[in-house]
């Protein structure tokens, strides 16, 4: 971008000269190589091969790499390279010019096979399996145009498979390779089967003997228990809302699907017909010798998440139309849209290109006869990633911009197929055992807060008549919760008048689910005559001088004298005398409780109207706030009188207890104690802030831990460049500091999780044993599902803290006695640790 049209940052003045040597801004950019320059020419026909008039380009493509290859020939491998283990959606095409390149050069094809053993064993090694994926099914497509044999591959699946042989082999290192086997299969399927029938089916005997295997031991092996750490749907009957089955076995039904039903003929995939001639008379390579490296490997066994699933596929959803689940074009069809959206992260929009143009690189017959509808996929696929657990690939921003800019795309379609998966996916929120089964706790949550980012960017327009019935259940159901807290994030987002001015008179009338006023403090100490809380006029003049002196900015001893004149008050009058001043907000009526509720309510009060002014009375009077919060039980009060504060303004709430756990007058413990309080949780199992705080708790000691390791690490290197130059005065004493600083902060760490996870055994526990003595079986209650749901969430969503610390947890809270409901949920846990990775291959 130029900025010397003269209408920007400065214009002419700054940026451009008159006359014949005049600089432009741009010519202050560094001059690139030329071989930066080819790099670039490379890329860009490469990268782009195929985005239009398919049936030249490789040809075309091909003479150009040859030129290119000549004079350039590591440039050509690099970029190469890059476009065959990241462009997933052009593999096919990367095979067609890749037989075109041997059939006119035997050494540039060796050099192709070169480069593609080495990518592989790359991938191998750090134990890579999506570019092992793709890899695989590029040396398929070099099958396919005939530069090496089919039983080249067939020795590349037996290396694989291997890894069954092993003595002991755990099972998430055996499902990594036998997924990627059975994931590359269908690009060479109908070659195989032509040339190579009898060892295909020996490769699929072996699989299927180990799948059988596999499925006799689910359990045994921690799949099942993994399984159900990380599903979407919980408590649900078995095929509610559809059978929900791991990626592995999924894949597998699917392949028998193209065996048995399809005979191999993989419909979905384009291939290119009008260099047959050409590529079967060429010569062929061997592939280079690849090794299996020993060491773990993680699987990922979250169960296929599906919106549009085959219930869905009817007459009047035709705008959703998708292969059968059962179908092996379904998986590929997800896959490609997924490895696109996981690859190229880094840049939105490109994504959005990739994924609105797919249907190039697909058999455009095949979808436009089943009346398949691409996008229906990438809706379905951005939302399994955004609801993926335990937790997604990027940041649920980055799934939010994507949405949008394929809403922006093509404004006719695409909100269609996205309105009818929010519907889908509203529609599945509660499950048909009653309020305690449905949608995992967290899966609602992050589906709520991407809809009201969603509405923000869309004018907040919805048609909430659809959901008017919702009205009408119970409030602790999980589309009640959603609604509730959706209609809140909106109000962040925007302001409250915004938000009531979009909603039917049925919703914005409604108090149980909108709010009836706007955000607002809810300070104690008004005025005497509007409160009944003062029983005595002299109480009243004091807390009007403590606000007074606030307000002008008195210093702190100020500030301090009037609160000792409160305290002295307090002692002056009998309890009976003070009931109703003090614990609404849980203090025990001493003086003490009574003056710091009086400072707190009061700064609260004072700051109240934005962020940075609440921030900054509380930074004036900071040591105040210290002296009155010196105890566990002080600090739990302190939060207590927070929280009543702002019961009507969460998202203050959520920001000021954690700046005050910044300033340290409050700390973790005394946070979480509150949140997991048993009658904080009767009354709040359902709100979404309450659970956003105890993350963020625990969030905030992690971060301190990695501030002072930062801070340590970069005091060793100072001290290491200070010791050669032999100026270390002062190093040692700040590393010794920082060192004790970093163990006292591990130790808080340690502390807190263990007090976290000893709040929700004791308050399920004792939550069951009062519904099941009421004759109620708590796994059917709300207060339960979302109890527990979120004592799961907190244990996926810290793994590195949980498993360094597992080994005192099973000693110490999650022992034998235990509630068996609560083991359960403990050991899925475990699996997942032990098992799982986040990143599918």
């Amino acid at each position: 971008m130029s900025y010397s049209n003269g209408r920007g940052y400065g214009g002419d003045r700054h940026y451009r000269q008159r006359g014949p040597n005049r600089r432009r801004y741009e010519d202050a950019a560094p001059q690139k190589s030329p071989e930066e320059l080819k790099r670039e020419q490379i890329v860009s026909y490469l990268f782009r091969l195929g985005d239009s008039d398919q049936k030249k380009q490789p040809d075309l493509c091909a003479t150009q790499l040859l030129r290119d290859f000549g004079t350039h020939p590591q440039i050509v491998r690099s970029v190469f390279k890059e476009c065959i283990t990241h462009v997933p959606q052009k593999v096919s095409l990367y095979g067609t010019l890749s037989g075109l390149l041997n059939a006119r050069n035997f050494d540039a094809g060796a050099a192709i096979i070169e480069l593609t053993c080495e990518a592989l064993q790359e991938a191998l090694n750090i134990s890579d399996f999506r570019t092992t994926k793709i890899l695989l099914r590029y040396i398929a497509e070099l099958v396919n145009a005939n530069v090496i044999q089919s039983t080249q591959l067939i020795g590349l699946y037996d290396l694989f498979l291997n890894v069954l042989n092993e003595p002991n082999v755990r099972p998430e290192r055996a499902d990594a390779f036998v997924y990627s086997v059975l994931a590359s299969i269908p690009w060479a399927a109908r070659q195989l089967n032509d040339t190579e029938a009898t060892e295909l089916e020996r490769i699929l005997e072996s699989i299927e003997k180990y799948m059988n295997h596999r499925q006799a031991n689910l359990a045994t092996s921690g799949i099942e228990q993994a399984m159900e750490a990380l599903k979407v749907y919980r408590d649900v009957p078995e095929s509610e809302p559809y059978l929900l089955t791991d990626r592995l076995e999924s894949l597998w039904r699917q392949i028998i699907q193209l065996r048995q039903a399809d005979e191999w003929d993989l419909k979905i995939i384009l291939r290119r017909t009008d260099f047959t001639d050409l590529l079967t008379t060429q010569l062929q390579h061997e592939l280079r010798p690849i090794s299996i490296p020993t060491g773990d490997v993680k699987f990922s066994y979250q169960p296929v998440f599906r919106i549009f699933d085959d219930s869905v596929q009817g007459v009047e959803n035709a705008i959703v139309r998708l292969p059968s689940v059962l179908s092996i074009s379904r998986f590929i069809l997800d896959d490609l849209v997924y490895d696109i959206i996981r690859i190229f992260s880094h840049n939105h929009r490109e994504v959005c290109r990739m994924l609105t143009d797919l249907e190039t690189f697909l058999n455009g017959y095949y979808l436009r006869d089943g009346g398949f509808n691409v996008i229906a996929s990438v809706i379905e696929t951005v939302f399994g990633e955004l609801l993926r657990l335990p937790r997604s690939g990027e940041r649920a921003v980055y799934y939010s911009t994507l949405l949008i800019d394929l809403i922006k795309e093509d404004l006719q379609t695409i909100p269609k197929v996205l309105g009818r998966a929010i519907r889908t996916l509203f529609s599945r929120l509660d499950g048909s055992q009653g309020l305690g089964s449905g949608m995992d706790v967290e899966a609602i949550r992050r589906f709520s807060e991407w809809f009201g980012i969603h509405l923000s960017n869309f004018g907040f327009m919805w048609k909430w008549q659809d959901w008017e019935p919702v009205l009408s259940v119970e409030q602790d159901s999980a589309c009640f919760v959603f609604i509730r807290e959706t209609l809140e994030r909106c109000i962040r987002l925007a302001y409250w008048e915004r938000i009531q001015g979009s909603l039917p008179e049925a919703f914005a009338e409604s108090e149980i689910i909108f709010p009836q006023e706007p955000p607002h403090p809810n300070f104690k100490f008004e005025s005497e005559e509007t409160t009944g809380d003062y029983p005595d006029a002299q109480l009243y003049q004091l807390i009007s001088q403590l606000r007074s002196s606030l307000a002008t900015k008195s210093g702190a001893e100020e500030i301090s004298d009037l609160l000792q004149k409160i305290r002295d008050h307090a002692t002056s009058n009998t309890p009976n005398d003070m009931e109703g001043v003090v614990g609404a907000s849980g203090g025990t009526g001493t003086p003490d409780d009574l003056a710091r509720e009086a400072l707190v309510q009061c700064v609260m009060q004072q700051g109240s109207k934005s962020f940075s002014h609440v921030l900054n009375v509380v930074e004036r009077y900071l040591t105040v706030l210290r002296d009155y919060n010196g105890t566990e039980e002080a600090r739990s009060h302190t939060v207590r009188i927070i929280v009543d504060f702002w019961k009507d303004n969460t998202q203050f709430l959520e920001i000021i207890l954690d700046k005050l756990m910044n300033y340290r007058v409050v700390t973790p413990k005394s946070i979480l104690s509150w949140a997991l309080d048993p009658s904080v949780l009767d009354s709040h199992h359902t709100r979404f802030h309450l659970w956003s705080i105890v993350r963020t708790t625990l969030a905030k000691v992690n971060f301190k831990i990695a501030q002072i390791s930062a801070k340590l690490e970069a005091a060793r290197t100072q001290s290491s460049v200070d010791n050669d130059l032999m100026m270390q005065d002062g190093d040692d004493n700040v590393i010794q500091s920082l060192e004790e600083n970093r163990q006292g902060a591990l130790r808080e760490q340690k502390e807190v999780f263990l007090h976290v996870f000893q709040r929700f055994v004791d308050a399920i526990r004792n939550k069951c044993r009062v519904l099941e003595s009421q004759g109620t079986d708590p796994t059917r209650t709300a207060w339960y599902r979302w109890v527990m749901g979120n004592m799961r969430e907190v244990a996926r969503g810290f793994p590195t803290e949980v498993k360094a610390y597992q080994v005192t947890l099973d000693m110490i809270i999650f022992t034998d006695d235990v509630d068996p409901r609560i083991l359960k949920v403990w050991q899925e846990i475990k699996s997942v640790y032990s098992l799982h990775t986040d990143t599918l291959a």
